[in-house]
């Protein structure tokens, strides 16, 4: 494949270089780790973002820290759950499902182990437990406000969505993985039903 100009823009010289859409991949080729490098950099810059947001509109607005004193250290519980289920769920979509979370080379199966066989939006879990913890550790209310509104979002925008372009990709299957496994963590009896 030829090189694109220096002059292009940089998703134009990171989509076409040695990309391979999920659709051109065998049922058993792995993503480039470009791919996975690249949607692992955009989600840390993007939690990274929101944070920093956050800190600035606490500053900005004057607002008093939430949690105080080593109570703010118990922000690291749901930090390290975070990136934990984030690696974890990561690691699936390249081991089981031949792909990454990143748009580029999503995976080319559907994936229902690991942490999907307990929730069907790990990663989602993951990022906004991250940013829980951080609003916590940092004692942040902006950056909590933005994570509820981030929930609020992938809940009623994203995952709709997204759901929908599974079940045109997998039918059966993703119908029956989506009658089983909750939308966020299955819970015993009455509890799971979060679809």
């Amino acid at each position: 494949m030829d090189r694109p100009a220096r002059n292009q823009g940089f998703e134009t010289l990171w989509t076409n270089e040695a990309m391979m859409p999920s659709s051109d991949r065998g049922p058993s080729e792995s993503p480039p780790v470009r791919a996975l490098a690249s949607g692992i950099f955009g989600v840390a810059y993007t939690l990274a973002g929101i944070i920093a947001v956050g800190i600035i509109l606490d500053h900005l607005l004057g607002l008093p820290m939430w949690v105080d004193g080593l109570w703010r250290l118990l922000g690291a519980v749901p930090i390290v759950s975070g990136v934990a289920l984030e690696a974890s769920g990561t690691s699936a979509f390249w081991k089981h499902g031949k792909g990454t979370p990143n748009p580029i080379a999503h995976p080319s199966q559907l994936v229902t182990r690991g942490p999907y066989s307990w929730s069907r939006h790990p990663l989602y879990l993951a990022r906004h437990l991250i940013l829980l913890g951080f609003s916590w550790l940092l004692g942040s209310p902006s950056i909590l406000m933005l994570t509820v509104l981030l929930f609020l979002l992938v809940q009623l925008v994203l995952i709709p969505r997204e759901e929908g372009r599974l079940a045109a990709r997998f039918g059966g299957p993703y119908a029956d993985y989506r009658n089983q496994v909750s939308k966020w963590v299955n819970l015993p009896g009455a509890f799971r039903r979060s679809r």
